[in-house]
């Protein structure tokens, strides 16, 4: 079971993460797909995971792609230690896009059940990627 976990969530970043396959989404995604690190009452399902990324990743970071630096997998958990590359383009939270290369960092942690993506839960490193892009962002006042 963790070998065919592990081979469904390397599909997602090569196929998805990196490819922007849309289409594969239904094949790897649960309907009851649930991503923990959105704001609560947040959609789910596969569509809700293309809009996300196709709304938002891509229009932030249109060149963005994944790079799986760590896969682990136990029983029905795979850990993916990640790196995000591209180039800021697009506002997010306000923040005005600076046109700079970014690298953002993260672990996510994804639950598989039946062959579909069930849960994740991410965990990414904004505080450097914020002190990267900080020079170029207004301060506050």
């Amino acid at each position: 079971m963790t070998n065919k976990n592990k081979a469904i969530i390397q599909r997602l970043y090569k196929e998805v993460l990196r490819d922007w396959n849309m289409k594969v989404v239904d094949e790897l995604v649960s309907p009851q797909f649930t991503s923990h690190d959105w704001p609560m009452g947040s959609p789910t399902g596969p569509q809700a995971f293309k809009d996300f990324y196709s709304n938002i990743m891509l229009y932030v970071v249109p060149d963005a792609h994944y790079k799986i630096d760590d896969l682990i997998a136990e029983e029905d958990k795979v850990v993916v230690r990640w790196r995000m590359f591209g180039t800021h383009k697009g506002i997010y939270n306000g923040i005005p896009p600076t046109g700079k290369a970014i690298i953002l960092k993260g672990i996510a942690i994804y639950r598989l059940k039946d062959n579909k993506i069930m849960e994740r839960w991410v965990i990414t490193d904004l505080y450097t990627l914020l002190q990267e892009t900080a020079s170029e962002v207004p301060k506050q006042i």
